[in-house]
């Protein structure tokens, strides 16, 4: 057998922390992540579909995004198999019961674990769907029936909390089951829940990231099945990833090397994909130098987004600052005790306070770069 396993698709996201016009877009190119996955699966001629939950982002979902579904999935010669997450549980009255799916779709509507046999695969897939936002109880218990056939579990759950609301998967239980195969889908970034489940199966992860909490390279999964060998593939179908990078501008005294050194940085990172991107700037600069990250970020630089953090720190000549007799010192002692502070957060509040302090009494514009 050869399966797509994706999930945690959550179509019609709002992309929150992008301007209107970026999320409108995001969340169309979203959608065409997935029309991409459904091309590769009729493309591949793979035997099964499983969505392991979250296939929307909520309760709300646009008529464009339903059209969009039915289409592909009557596009599709093979069976479609639905989890529902906890972002979109099988509700009364609620997107999966009130919509008309294809035949080849086949949706979980329980909290407790049932089964779909497939005959003419010789395949039996077991599974639940979440009917609420929440679901504290493990709902996978006892063992596969028959251990002749191809079995496979596909459910939203969490691997790695005994005590998550988010349907607790104990690995020990998932184990006891006995499936050829687990599907899973709820983590989103994925290495080390799928370090702990030990071979057993995998979570697919999310096929586009949706903010700087989901970096790096998404997709989907292809699994083969043959005889008693799984063999699990990783399927990069995203149209751009968001992506986290520290920048060194040690010792920086000019505006002119800070921008040289983000250029730098957005060409290294750039892979003709326009992804999203988060600068933090760190190191021990000049007190004199302004940064107005804001303003540094409005040009994209070729980029979808870009978005500057600054995490520096000003060199402060301390010396000379303490034995100042004037309003420079005074400054300086009032706030050394915040400077020396154990908690960053607290120096850093204080060290932008000195640093515009000092700004303001050299007559300079704080927020000009």
């Amino acid at each position: 057998m050869r399966i797509l396993h994706t999930g945690d698709i959550h179509l019609d996201s709002p992309f929150a922390g992008l301007d209107i016009s970026c999320a409108q877009k995001r969340r169309r190119e979203l959608r065409e992540t997935f029309s991409r996955m459904m091309r590769y699966a009729r493309e591949e001629r793979v035997d099964m579909v499983l969505i392991a939950g979250d296939l929307f982002d909520g309760a709300f979902v646009t008529r464009e995004t339903v059209i969009l579904l039915l289409r592909e999935f009557a596009s599709l010669e093979c069976p479609v198999i639905i989890a529902p997450g906890n972002h979109d549980p099988y509700e009364k009255g609620g997107i999966w019961e009130k919509t008309v799916f294809p035949k080849n779709v086949h949706i979980f509507k329980e909290n407790t674990l049932t089964k779909i046999d497939f005959d003419d695969l010789g395949c039996t897939v077991y599974g639940y769907g979440f009917t609420d936002t929440y679901e504290n109880e493990c709902p996978v218990k006892g063992t596969v029936e028959d251990n002749g056939r191809i079995n496979i579990l596909v459910a939203h759950g969490d691997v790695m909390s005994p005590i998550s609301s988010y349907a607790p998967l104990p690995v020990s239980v998932l184990k006891a089951f006995g499936a050829d195969y687990v599907a899973l889908g709820h983590i989103h970034n994925t290495d080390a829940a799928n370090e702990a489940l030990e071979g057993i199966g995998a979570y697919c992860g999310c096929p586009e990231g949706r903010d700087f909490g989901e970096t790096g390279e998404k997709g989907a999964l292809e699994v083969h099945i043959d005889d008693e060998t799984v063999t699990v593939t990783f399927v990069p179908f995203a149209k751009r990833a968001y992506i986290t990078h520290s920048v060194s501008i040690d010792g920086a005294e000019s505006l002119l090397t800070v921008k040289t050194a983000v250029d730098n940085a957005v060409r290294a990172l750039s892979d003709g994909k326009e992804n999203l991107v988060r600068l933090i700037l760190r190191g021990s600069v000049s007190p004199s130098l302004n940064l107005n990250v804001e303003a540094l970020s409005e040009d994209k630089r070729g980029l979808f987004h870009l978005e500057i953090e600054d995490a520096t720190s000003p060199t402060w000549n301390g010396d000379s600052l303490k034995n100042d007799p004037g309003i420079r010192g005074e400054l300086y002692r009032t706030l050394l005790p915040k400077l020396e502070s154990e908690h960053e957060e607290e120096r850093k509040t204080a060290s932008d306070a000195l640093r515009y302090a000092l700004a303001a009494l050299a007559g300079e514009d704080i927020l000009e770069i």
